[in-house]
Order: structure tokens, then sequence, then C-alpha cells
């Protein structure tokens, strides 16, 4: 385990090529993945420390690396520094920005409240972006990011259509997602429901909560749709402390639905 809070990931194979590194943070979970190809290795987020990246050299097996942020929260970002040799640290030109300015708060403020946890993260902001689509060509199969916007702005979903596997971030999250602004609700539902409706993804990978099939997508796009209206889950109590908080912010922050 790293110091203090931080727990390290256990790692699982999913599919051949695909690895998935799991921990918990504070009082939710979180995952990273490496998707290993005949050329390249990709790491799709780097979690919330540099002591959690320990195990990811010996699956890249000494190919070229590159990292890619979901989105640039404090727990999908902060290992980088850890790594060696990282050729490019690809993200959404909204994560840049972000590096500028909340990111590196976020780290202040965590660094005062628990002393010598968070120490040994240095940023590492992304060296290339892009706005709506971008490909990276694993060898014997391509990782397409695709920019989807919601629950924050510079959130992206990563498709593999030779897996059959959407790498989801924070667009899908089990048992419900988090909303960061009521007003980016809509079009965040309104692209998950594309992302249902393609018959190339098999399997779905959140960054949080479970990894199933394409049900994971019209639960959280049902959820979404239901918020303007009050809706939620029917057992609150069943919830973790967490996740009963966060609907009840999500309520608050929703747009109300028209005629609800």
């Amino acid at each position: 385990p790293g110091p203090g809070p931080v727990k390290a990931p256990s790692v699982r194979a999913l599919l051949p090529g695909l690895h998935l590194l799991e921990t918990e943070v504070e009082d939710f979970d979180v995952r990273a993945a490496l998707l290993v190809g005949g050329e390249r290795a990709v790491l799709w987020d780097t979690l919330a420390h540099p002591s959690q990246m320990e195990a990811v050299a010996g699956l890249a097996g000494g190919r070229p690396l590159t990292v890619v942020y979901s989105h640039s929260d404090w727990d999908h970002a902060w290992g980088t520094c850890a790594l060696k040799g990282v050729q490019a640290v690809v993200a959404h030109a909204r994560a840049a920005e972000r590096f500028g300015t909340d990111v590196p708060a976020e780290l202040r403020r965590r660094q005062a409240r628990e002393p010598g946890v968070w120490d040994a993260v240095r940023l590492v902001p992304p060296t290339e972006t892009f706005t709506r689509l971008h490909a990276l060509d694993l060898g014997g199969a391509t990782l397409q990011l695709h920019a989807l916007p919601g629950h924050t702005p510079d959130c992206i979903v990563g498709l593999v259509p030779e897996w059959g596997v959407l790498l989801a971030g924070d667009t899908v999250e089990m048992p419900l997602p988090v909303v960061n602004d009521g007003g980016a609700v809509a079009e965040w539902a309104e692209a998950l429901a594309g992302w249902h409706g393609d018959g190339r993804v098999t399997t779905v990978v959140p960054s949080h909560g479970r990894v199933g099939g394409r049900e994971l997508l019209a639960e959280t796009l049902a959820y979404l749709r239901g918020l303007g209206s009050g809706k939620g889950p029917e057992d609150l109590a069943a919830l973790p402390p967490f996740y009963r908080e966060t609907h009840r912010r999500n309520v608050a922050l929703a747009v109300p639905t028209v005629g609800s």
C-alpha cells in the first residue's frame, strides 16, 4: 500500500491485452486500464497517486507507453509522474486548461489537509490534445478517443472496436454518476444514448463501479433522464453514503424537466 489512505491497486486481466488496475480512494472505488497491443501500450488514467503505478511497467512488457486521461480529476491523473519513458500524455483540450486552474488547486488543498500523503505527486499535464476525435494505433487494435462532456467538460470515452470495449471513464458510473453542471445533463444523456445503440460495444468499463455490457449505458442514461423530475434510486438507504449524498446533490443541480 501507498502512504496514508492510498491503497495499491489489484490487477486483473479482463481480456487478452486489457488489464484493469482497481483500488479505492476515500469512500469510493476507482479503476484504470492498461491496453497492450502488438506495438504500443496505452494506460487509460493513472489513478490518484504515483505509488499506484508500480505494476504498469511489467504489464506493458517494454512496449512504448502512452497515457490517456479520461478527464483531469484527481483520482484519474495524479499517478503519471511515476511512469518512465512515457511517449505522450493525451487528453481533451479542456483537460489541458484544467491543469492550469483547478487541478493544481486541488493538489494544494489535499496537501494541506493530509500532510505528507500527496508530497510525491508531480502533476503531468497533457502533451497532446484533441477536441472531438483522436485515434491511437496499438498494433492489432485501435483506441478511438471521443469527447463526451457532461460529468466534466473534458470527459472522453475510448472505444476499441476490435475488442468490443468502451472505456467509459466517469461518463458512466455505478450505482449513479456525479453531476457537476446541471445544464450539461441533457447533452450527456443524448451522447450516452448514441453509444447504447452502437452495436460495436459489448463490454463497458467505467472508472467507478462494476464492469458490464451496454446495460450500464442504459442505467446511467435512465438516471440522467430522470433527474430533472427528481427521480432516482428506489432505495436511497441501500446506497453507500457517498452515493446517497451524490444523488441529493445531483437532484439539486438538475435542470427541471418541462411539465414535471
